[in-house]
């Protein structure tokens, strides 16, 4: 199958940045070192009444930091604005294909190598230093890999949009800036979204970016169930649907430019 084998090559992509993968991951640390020593210094002796302690914000701080590489730091766009560019995105949505499935598949490859490299090594580290939290309750592990996938398939249809608005736009690093900061921001990467002030904390709650990474991170705590996931899959369904349809009138767009 074509999908499966652009998953497979972009996995063997990968493997010739080894050395530029292992700075990410040392830098990944540091953030995360850095972050668990402000919140463990924030919340050590002010815990009452505070619904996460200073263990809980070191395992959200560790397990954030390791789903960022499948979540958040996705290529800029799916790598669509530079086909839009060179003009192979005509050849490519020529192809008796999903466009949408194709860029999908090759973005699938690099996540799951960063998965690999990147996210379980980072993950060890934390656990052999600061510790990990390991669900007592069985379920809670299906629940996590659910939520993890869900996350994945939100992030990439979001990133998707972004790049195939290059299509009308040409230039996608302004919006590719805004969504990271607002999948930082309001999606529970250095604050969760439940400590934000007033409204600002339920309303992020119903956002789609509280799916890539806050959700997933309170299901691995142990701190929401299933039902957390019903905003994220709502989105996930919609932005696929957005996305198709958003495809089609793309080809159209080539089409009636002779690309």
């Amino acid at each position: 199958m074509v999908y499966w084998e652009l998953l497979i090559k972009n996995i063997k992509v990968q493997f010739q940045y080894r050395i530029a993968h292992m700075i990410n991951n040392l830098g990944s640390l540091i953030f995360g070192f850095i972050y668990i020593a402000i919140w463990v210094g924030v919340l050590t002796g002010k815990e009452e009444g505070s619904p996460y302690s200073a263990t809980d914000m070191t395992h959200y701080m560790a397990y954030g930091q390791a789903l960022l590489w499948m979540t958040i730091f996705l290529t800029p766009g799916l790598g669509i604005p530079n086909r839009v560019r060179n003009g192979a995105i005509s050849l490519e949505m020529a192809r008796p294909v999903s466009y949408f499935t194709y860029t999908a598949a090759q973005e699938a490859g690099r996540i799951i190598y960063n998965l690999c490299f990147r996210s379980i090594p980072i993950l060890l580290i934390f656990a052999l230093t600061v510790g990990i939290h390991l669900p007592t309750n069985p379920i809670s592990y299906l629940w996590m890999t659910v939520a993890a996938a869900v996350a994945i398939w939100l992030s990439i249809n979001l990133h998707y949009l972004i790049g195939i608005s290059a299509c009308w736009t040409y230039e996608i690093s302004g919006a590719h800036f805004m969504i990271v900061t607002l999948l930082f921001g309001l999606g529970g990467q250095l604050v969760p979204l439940d400590l934000l002030p007033g409204n600002l904390g339920l309303w992020a709650q119903w956002l789609p970016f509280a799916g890539v990474l806050y959700t997933p991170v309170i299901i691995y705590l142990e701190k929401a169930g299933m039902e957390a996931l019903l905003i994220p899959v709502l989105w996930a369904s919609v932005l696929t649907l957005f996305n198709l349809w958003l495809t089609g009138r793309a080809r159209r767009k080539l089409e009636i430019q002779g690309g």
